[in-house]
């Protein structure tokens, strides 16, 4: 029986930089094959979505991150939590450890409870991303 809902799982939605000045930083703190152990983290995490970027645009701030909430049956995306320096070994293991265990859990707060390694990353949120569906 169909239910016009989606079964889909909610997950982390997680918007990760792979310019060339993030890749550049990672790469400097020996963090070479991070773009391939995120990949792998979003892919085995249950209804997790990543979306990468060539920039997005905020160099200034190291390697950088944003990751926000999906509700799976509504599809809706929640507000972007923004972390810095990822390039960092700690921070950018805490950030996978999140994301294994679901990221953030409340739709419009993403940012409201964080694992401590996390938390000296935070700079701050921004409307949802806008995705284009075709």
């Amino acid at each position: 029986m169909e239910t016009g809902e989606s079964t889909e799982a909610s997950g982390p939605v997680l918007a990760w930089c792979t310019g060339p000045r993030c890749t550049a930083l990672h790469r400097l703190a020996g963090g070479e094959d991070h773009q391939r152990q995120i990949t792998s983290t979003v892919r085995e995490t249950r209804g997790a979505v990543l979306i990468t970027s060539p920039c997005l645009g905020r160099c200034e701030l190291a390697g950088i991150a944003a990751v926000a909430r999906r509700d799976g049956p509504s599809n809706r995306i929640g507000p972007l939590a923004w972390f810095s320096g990822l390039e960092d070994h700690d921070r950018f293991q805490a950030l996978q450890a999140w994301l294994r265990t679901g990221g953030p859990q409340q739709l419009l707060q993403p940012d409201r409870v964080l694992p401590p390694g996390l938390r000296a990353a935070t700079c701050g949120t921004s409307p949802p991303p806008r995705i284009h569906r075709a």
